[in-house]
Order: C-alpha cells, then sequence, then structure tokens
C-alpha cells in the first residue's frame, strides 16, 4: 500500500490540493531496473513550471489533450481546469490511480486514463494537444514519442513539453519540429519550491510550444 499526502499547489486565483507519494523512496523494488524506479511519483520542477504556464496562458477550452508520461498528472489537472478533455496515460497503474484521486478532489467533472507504454502505445484517437514534463531525456525511448506525436496528433494540433534545459530534450523536439513542420516557441518559466520534506529549487523550466 501506498502511503500518501496532501499538499497544496497555489497560482494567483488557482489553489489545487493534491495527494502525492509520502516517501518515494519506499517504492523502489529494484534500483537497477529503470522500468521500476517509481519516477511518477515525484512532482518534478518540470510539472509545476508546466502547470504554471497553461494557467497564465493556455485556454484549452473544449481541446482534447493528452498528457504523456503524467506522473502525478499536475498539468493535466491545470490543462482540465482550463476546460480541456483531458487523457492521462502512464505505463503506471499507481499513476493513474492516484491521479483520478486528485481529478475527484479538485472537482474536475472529466477525464480519461490510457495505461500504455510507449513502446507499445495502443491509441488510434487523435487529440489537440500533446502535453508533457520532463519526458524526453532517455534518448532510447525518444524514438517511441516520435511515432506517438506523429500518430495521435490531430491535423492542426499543438504540443506542449517542459524540461530543465536537457540537451537531449532540446534536439529531439528540434527534430519533431522539423519532421511534422511545426514552429517553435521557447519561454523559460521560472519555478520556485520551498516546502518542507522537498528539495528547494529556483531556476528557469523550458517550455516549448509547437504549433503550425
Amino acid at each position: 500500500m501506498i502511503t500518501t499526502r496532501e499538499i497544496g499547489f497555489h497560482l494567483p486565483g488557482l489553489d489545487l490540493s493534491l495527494e502525492i507519494v509520502a516517501n518515494v523512496e519506499d517504492l523502489v523494488t529494484d534500483p537497477e531496473d529503470d522500468d521500476q524506479i517509481p519516477y511518477w511519483a515525484e512532482l518534478w520542477p518540470a510539472a509545476r513550471g508546466l502547470a504554471q504556464y497553461i494557467w497564465e496562458r493556455i485556454d484549452f477550452q473544449g481541446a482534447t489533450v493528452l498528457e504523456l508520461g503524467a506522473g502525478l498528472g499536475l498539468p493535466g489537472l491545470v490543462a482540465a481546469l482550463k476546460g480541456g478533455v483531458v487523457t492521462f496515460s502512464d505505463y503506471k497503474k499507481e499513476s493513474l490511480d492516484m491521479i483520478a484521486r486528485n481529478v475527484q478532489r479538485n472537482g474536475i467533472q472529466h477525464a480519461d486514463y490510457l495505461l500504455a507504454d510507449w513502446r507499445d502505445f495502443r491509441c488510434e484517437k487523435k487529440f489537440d494537444w500533446i502535453i508533457g514534463s520532463d519526458v524526453l531525456y532517455n534518448p532510447s525511448l525518444n524514438p517511441y514519442v516520435a511515432a506517438i506525436l506523429e500518430h495521435n496528433l490531430a491535423e492542426g494540433g499543438q504540443l506542449l513539453f517542459a524540461h530543465p534545459s536537457r540537451p537531449v530534450t532540446k534536439k529531439f523536439l528540434d527534430e519533431i519540429k522539423g519532421s511534422l513542420g511545426l514552429q517553435e516557441e521557447i519561454t523559460i518559466q521560472v519555478v520556485t519550491v520551498q516546502e518542507p520534506g522537498v528539495p528547494e529549487f529556483n531556476q528557469g523550466i523550458d517550455i516549448h510550444h509547437l504549433t503550425k
């Protein structure tokens, strides 16, 4: 059983209550197997930055949104509150279960959930937006993400990805920009984290918004 705790996520005009994992290290069963490391259970700075960017800048009203590697789902939760019809996807059932509880506790009326591994991503639906936070760090997995973007992004769709200035992520998104014929806008979103039990963080998160 996963032990959880409650935290608040606050922006001007937004107050979210989030149930998160109390001690992520308790979930580590095999530190040598990257697939089993519970990356999903951390509330990463890039997720905070993308959530902040979405809240301040994007109106998803009525648009379909796919969050890849959703983890705790913070950007998708904010996208839903900005009017998006969000599908949260992850390859860990525990991730989707926790997101579902946070959907309910924050009064979001509708959300969909997709349990899927990028290496065998069985989804035929096309989405107006595909978003993700710090999910493009593994060069061996990025080709699978490229296939998902090519297959599941609707005509005229948009991409939104956040990361802490990772060269591998920048390289991948530059390649995607070329292969899909997209325009790119990059914004630096400053994220500050000063919370009990969480490593302090105060630096910029790169936000890539790719459009036709």
